[in-house]
């Protein structure tokens, strides 16, 4: 009786870490990265509204977004949304040179990021380094 709780003891302490670390992961694919993509095509369509007659460089702020300007609060988690990167709104409508990335307090090892590049939008789930 003893040999078997030692075993099952021993498989505890692996699956342990692996279950918190998908516990982690699902937070950060079921509420930030749906709030990252919105803020994505907020970006994507400012520049379709904006057609310019050539490329041109904007810089665009958290709070002119009108999906990142109130995702603030998800479920009990505080979600810290960042902008970087100066977008490039093509005559096109199209968008790039530009990231988006999505952050909950509490949640250490996971972001949620998309990248605006080559006239297209990238989402992916990403370790924090």
């Amino acid at each position: 009786l003893l040999i078997v709780i030692g075993i099952l003891a021993l498989l505890a302490s692996f699956a342990l870490p692996v279950f918190l670390r998908y516990q982690e992961k699902s937070k950060i694919s079921s509420y930030v990265l749906p709030m990252v993509k919105a803020c994505a095509y907020d970006a994507l369509a400012f520049c379709m509204s904006e057609r310019a007659a050539d490329a041109t460089n904007v810089t665009m702020e958290v709070t002119s977004l009108p999906n990142c300007k109130k995702a603030t609060q998800v479920a009990s988690y505080s979600l810290k949304i960042t902008i970087t990167g100066t977008f490039t709104c093509e005559a096109s409508g199209h968008i790039s040179n530009g990231t988006i990335t999505g952050e909950l307090d509490g949640i250490d090892l996971y972001k949620a990021q998309c990248i605006l590049n080559n006239e297209s939008i990238h989402c992916q789930i990403l370790p924090k380094l």
